[in-house]
């Protein structure tokens, strides 16, 4: 059976601005090939299992060649796989969509596309730029500035004597070129322009000017690709549009675990902080021998327990009216959740782990808990004496993502072990150079027992997590002012 090929548009990194259907096409790839610039959060939405290759291409730099890249294409679709291409941006702007589409069709592949938001538009608008304006601009004008080529010649006589937004994507190495071209063909060298520097992501930096003095300024700045390069009346509204690059944790990036408790991701990304999220852990179930004639209580840690002793009922022969007589304990939101789901009101609810050692601590009770292996080992011992493993989890950390990241951010106790555990000898031994932040003292604890310095949020709540970041990134910056 052949499979299928999607060239998918990422836009400008932000995950959050993918289309609904991009999104869907990537969680279902088997195979994504994908080029440099497509943020790593966008690929750890993929499934587990899927296979990432990265074609990396940079300025003046295809390490894969695109005729390769085509060949991966047709052999993946071929074998009977789903394949995405990601690009950033749109691919029919610029990014040799449409020769891969054609490559797909005369080898027979079925090939669909998702378009993106193009820099060009997505890009200048997180500047503040907007690239058309009713008192500024009634059309834009977009152009390569690979200048390098033949086919990509451009009429400078024309494009000067254009009234709109002139936008060139790619053209850092020939800016001078750009701007000198622009003004011998008439354009006047007052004419308002702008540089944006990686929009969107965290890395963003604008430079303003006037096509006379821009490539001075951006040398000045050391501005490097991936920019965007704008020309026209529309930068004059970037003081007043500029919503981004003064939100509160703009320039930040924050790495942090897989969580499905999404609120914090969010509040963080709104206030303008870049955040990396892992891939979702691997979950592996186990099958549960119980005891069910001496079960009196059972604590649940996560949804998972809960559905592996739902399983173990049905495999048992258990029938429902047996759970009447036995005490139901969920630690956790989404633990409690998912006994709900299966028509389950447990006696107890704890918010967290940590809470539930604290009120446990001193009970005399016999219980048997299910959780993952990760849990037992966080557990007082009278309680691992007793404690089943209905499954473990697999983490996989992007080791290098979290080390470039400003921030590194671990909600439970969990997390911080399996990252550690990731940790390479030397990786391990740098980790103290990082800023790490946690939300409990358990979390805490698993650092310092490695002699590593954390800061710890003042409450267990996603607004203190807040607080404390945006604390730090001001003291950073201070720092940073006074060297």
């Amino acid at each position: 059976m052949v499979g299928k090929v999607v060239l998918i548009g990422c836009g400008i990194g932000d995950p959050e601005l993918l289309t609904i259907k991009a999104k869907r096409k990537i969680q279902e790839a088997d195979v994504i090939i994908y080029d440099r610039l497509v943020n790593p959060a966008i690929l750890n939405l993929a499934k587990a299992g899927s296979k990432k290759i990265d074609v990396g291409k940079k300025p003046n730099h295809h390490p894969v060649p695109q005729e390769e890249i085509e060949a991966l294409l047709v052999l993946y679709a071929q074998q009977g796989k789903l394949a995405v291409r990601l690009k950033s941006g749109d691919p029919y702007v610029f990014g040799r969509g449409g020769e891969e589409g054609r490559r797909l069709e005369q080898a027979g592949i079925s090939m669909e596309v998702v378009p993106g938001v193009t820099s060009a538009i997505a890009g200048l608008a997180y500047a503040g730029i907007p690239i058309t304006h009713r008192d500024h601009a009634a059309s834009f004008h977009v152009y390569t500035g690979h200048l390098k080529s033949p086919e990509t010649a451009l009429d400078w006589r024309v494009i000067a004597q254009n009234e709109g937004t002139l936008v060139f994507l790619m053209g850092m190495s020939e800016l001078l070129t750009i701007t000198d071209s622009l003004i011998i063909h008439g354009k006047r060298p007052d004419t308002p322009a702008a540089i944006v520097q990686w929009a969107g992501r965290s890395m963003q930096k604008t430079v303003t000017g006037t096509l006379a003095n821009i490539a001075q300024k951006a040398q000045k700045a050391e501005l490097v690709p991936p920019s965007l390069i704008v020309i026209g009346e529309v930068t004059s509204e970037r003081e007043v549009l500029n919503f981004y690059e003064k939100r509160p944790l703009f320039g930040v990036t924050i790495a942090m675990p897989y969580t499905e408790k999404k609120q914090l991701y969010a509040e963080l990304t709104d206030l303008g902080a870049e955040v990396i999220e892992d891939a979702a852990p691997q979950v592996f179930l186990n099958s549960l021998h119980l005891d069910w004639s001496h079960l009196k209580r059972v604590v649940f840690f996560e949804k998972e327990s809960v559905d592996v002793f739902i399983e173990s009922m049905r495999k048992d022969q258990i029938d429902w009216r047996f759970l009447s007589g036995v005490m139901i304990e969920a630690v956790g939101h989404h633990t409690r959740l998912t006994c709900e789901k299966h028509g389950i009101l447990p006696n107890k609810n704890y918010e967290s782990r940590e809470l539930f050692i604290k009120t446990v601590a001193d009970e005399q009770e016999k219980a048997v808990y299910l959780g993952s292996l990760a849990t037992k080992e966080t557990l007082p011992a009278t309680c691992a004496e007793s404690f089943l493993v209905s499954h473990t989890e697999d983490y996989s950390f992007d080791v290098e993502a979290w080390f470039a990241s400003d921030f590194l951010f671990f909600p439970h106790s969990k997390s911080a072990r399996a990252f550690l555990a990731s940790l390479k000898k030397e990786q391990l031994e740098t980790l103290s150079e990082k800023q790490i932040i946690v939300m409990g003292e358990m979390t805490a604890s698993v650092f310092q027992a490695q002699g590593i310095s954390v800061f710890k949020a003042k409450r267990p709540t996603a607004e203190a997590v807040q607080e404390l970041l945006m604390e730090r990134k001001s003291q950073n910056e201070e720092g940073n002012n006074h060297r």
